[in-house]
């Protein structure tokens, strides 16, 4: 298993009650989706927990392109094809 976080710029679409997300970005020019899961701590902010950080409104997160952080986990299992998960860690310019 292999995890790495990278910083994206593109749109971003939350449940919040599924505590997933949609990002559509590009990487190396070409446009892609990504899809995952929302992590703990972001989670409580689009709650409104202040003991976790600021607030952040799901409501205006797709309003405009927003700069994320995305953790993603590798996972190489015997006699089956590698698979990718993401985790929505971090919005890191929008409120």
């Amino acid at each position: 298993m292999e995890e790495h976080g990278n910083e994206f710029v593109g749109t971003v679409f939350v449940l919040p009650e599924s505590r997933s997300f949609e990002l559509k970005t590009t990487l190396h020019g070409v446009a892609v989706t990504l899809t995952g899961t929302v992590s703990q701590q972001l989670a409580a902010q689009f709650a409104g927990n202040l003991a976790a950080g600021a607030p952040i409104d799901v409501r205006q997160l797709a309003l405009q392109p927003r700069r994320v952080e995305v953790l993603t986990r590798e996972i190489h299992e015997r006699h089956r094809a590698p698979r990718k998960m993401h985790f929505l860690m971090r919005v890191i310019d929008g409120s």
